[in-house]
């Protein structure tokens, strides 16, 4: 037990030695110690899960969740050992508060990252219901991205429907035109006589038309028009005897299509047969081709489906738990406010050390802790003083030792300049006698020069 004690206290950023001189103290700090404690178990658990959640490796997970229960223990040892102990009284003031802050802060968020996996897991159930929900809606997602692709799809398959039906109406018509040939020529000229009635309404039409342009046209010479407006009348009459010949002509060819049923039953028959035959394989081969590029693109199409299922089929990791825990808050109601009170309560559970040590009264053991700091801040200081008293002395040795050096060499100056001065005056006049005797042999050698016979000065 004394063993757990000192752990605990250890755990609180306490001084074990001092700590154990201060019986009435061993309860606050024990519970201080206590809680980090369990904070860093907890946030081992969230820790590990949530990386299980994102690898699914149970080994790897057991040490990142042992790693993160030692920094947030870490953390939350920081935190409290660092935060003092306020004023000493139960109250928390404003000064106290600016103190705290940052660690409040820290806290605050360590509170969130701890409180959030233990939330996912919590949840599991209802989660990984919406997880599953989420991945139909990824793989739809990634389906429709490619609309252009199972667009063609589906127009190839509505024209092989298209092909089918028109195979069926042919081999219809075909046993149908065995089974019943009289019937079939009934029909075909009834159904060329139709087209004669309507192509000859359209002659008429036409011959209207030709007749009026005509007449338009002869008024136009008569009455001496213009030649522009008797050449449009004229180009209009072409026009329309153009439309006309051409709706005779398929008059004509209509006419003759019936003449030849008439005349040649048994070989239109045997043409007819013909036509069908050749739209027959056409319709067939037409089909064969499309199957073909069906086949492909339907095969191209399950590989990509297989690949978004496998893809969504991942989606089954931390992120995707977040997501499906955010759709679960804001669908119910009674999950949101459960996640917010495990949140409120992590967080609280992070910032009670660092508020109770603030809220704590002062006891035996912080008043030895700050007689200790206070000694070692007055000796340190006694350190400091007496440093600097010695850096002060041999300064002042220093200095004085200077002082005479420079004393001692000022006086040598002056006598040297003075000796200097001496011998200065002395060569200075020794110069001039040298100077004056000169001058004076110059003067005496050439007197004769300068006063001629005359008694003139000469020059």
């Amino acid at each position: 037990m004394k063993k757990i004690n000192k752990f605990f206290w250890w755990c609180a950023g306490a001084n074990i030695e001092i700590l154990e001189e201060c019986p009435t103290d061993h309860s606050k700090y024990f519970g201080v110690g206590g809680t980090i404690v369990f904070t860093a178990l907890m946030a081992s658990f969230a820790g590990g899960y949530a990386f299980f959640t994102a690898f699914k490796s149970v080994i790897p997970s057991l040490f990142f969740g042992a790693f993160w229960g030692l920094l947030i223990f870490n953390l939350d040892r920081y935190i409290v050992s660092t935060i003092g102990k306020g004023d000493g009284t139960q109250k928390i003031t404003k000064e106290e508060w600016k103190i705290a802050a940052p660690r409040l802060l820290m806290a605050i968020l360590l509170g969130f990252v701890i409180s959030t996996p233990l939330e996912l897991k919590i949840f599991e159930t209802e989660i990984q219901t919406v997880v599953e929900r989420l991945k139909i809606d990824k793989a739809v997602e990634l389906q429709n991205r490619d609309t252009t692709f199972v667009s063609n799809l589906n127009n190839s398959k509505d024209r092989r429907t298209s092909i089918d039906n028109d195979i069926n109406k042919l081999t219809y018509d075909k046993t149908s035109l065995s089974e019943n040939a009289g019937k079939f020529f009934e029909n075909s000229i009834a159904e060329q006589k139709v087209d004669l009635k309507n192509k000859q309404s359209v002659v008429e039409v036409w011959q209207r038309k030709v007749n009026s342009s005509y007449s338009s046209y002869v008024n136009a010479k008569n009455d001496s028009l213009s030649n522009s407006i008797i050449n449009k009348r004229l180009g209009a009459l072409r026009v329309n005897q153009s439309e006309r010949n051409k709706a005779r002509e398929e008059v004509q060819s209509i006419q003759d299509k019936i003449e030849d049923l008439n005349n040649n039953k048994g070989n239109a028959i045997i043409d007819e047969k013909n036509r069908i035959n050749d739209l027959l394989a056409s319709k067939q081969q037409e089909k064969t081709n499309l199957n073909e590029q069906i086949a492909s693109k339907q095969k191209t199409l399950d590989k990509k489906n297989v690949g978004y299922e496998n893809k969504t089929e991942n989606y089954d990791g931390f992120a995707a738990h977040l997501e499906a825990l955010s759709i679960l808050t804001s669908e119910k109601p009674a999950i949101f406010w459960a996640k917010w009170l495990i949140t409120l309560l992590f967080i609280f559970i992070e910032v009670a050390p660092v508020l109770f040590k603030l809220m704590a009264e002062s006891g035996p053991y912080d008043d030895m802790m700050d007689r200790l700091k206070h000694e070692s801040f007055v000796k340190e200081k006694q350190k400091i003083s007496d440093i600097n008293d010695s850096i002060n002395t041999s300064i002042k040795i220093s200095t004085e030792k200077n002082q005479n050096r420079l004393d001692a060499e000022i006086v040598g100056n002056k006598a040297l300049l003075n000796k200097i001065a001496l011998a200065q005056a002395e060569i200075a006049g020794l110069a001039i006698e040298k100077w004056k005797e000169e001058e004076i042999k110059k003067l005496n050698a050439g007197v004769n020069h300068i006063i001629n016979h005359n008694g003139e000065l000469k020059i």
